[in-house]
């Protein structure tokens, strides 16, 4: 017969173990939960970073533009105000290039949306390179289309993340782009 010692230090050895064991595959699922959150998280804040650039950018793209089809092609400041929105051209196309690099495929809203936002405002570009100066009138046309079509940027993303409702990345999206949109549309706003 078996020793009942024994019997007993197996059966507190097996426990052990098989508490060890669901112990680690229920650390296992945790940790996989939070990389996969900590990933998710990250790739979030890139995204929204990266559209508020790209709205930033847009902002100075649209000034500059303004700015060059202020002055006629006679003034002195003509070719710096055209290097000018060259170069604020350039940037919006980079920032514009991370937001399609980072939403994904080319159907994605925020990606649609933003190259409606850069649609836009391709009219003022393509007067700027042929030398000509649009009126008054066709650069608050193209104001207009280009205010509506960031606004429509603007809310589609944040129907997306709230949609998601985790709350501290909502919080801090709502935060980065209220403040964008306070900046581009404040009433001491420049242009």
């Amino acid at each position: 017969m078996a020793d009942p010692t024994w019997l007993g230090t197996i059966s507190a050895l097996s426990g052990t173990v098989l508490g060890g064991v669901i112990a680690a595959a229920a650390q296992s699922v945790r940790d996989r939960r939070t990389r996969r959150y900590q990933s998710e998280a990250r790739w979030e804040k890139a995204f929204v970073d990266g559209v508020a650039e790209f709205l930033s950018a847009s902002d100075a793209e649209f000034r500059a533009l303004r700015r060059l089809h202020q002055a006629s092609p006679g003034d002195e400041r003509w070719h710096g105000l055209r290097n000018d929105a060259d170069d604020a051209v350039e940037e919006a196309e980079r920032k514009s290039n991370v937001v399609s690099l980072l939403s994904g495929e080319r159907t994605h809203p925020v990606r649609v949306a933003s190259r409606s936002m850069r649609e836009a405002l391709r009219e003022l570009q393509a007067a700027a390179h042929d030398g000509s100066v649009l009126s008054e009138n066709e650069v608050d046309d193209v104001r207009r289309r280009w205010t509506a079509a960031r606004e429509d940027l603007l809310r589609l993303v944040q129907g997306i993340y709230v949609s998601h409702g985790r709350h501290p990345r909502v919080r801090a999206l709502h935060e980065r782009l209220g403040s964008a949109r306070t900046r581009s549309s404040g009433p001491g706003r420049r242009e």
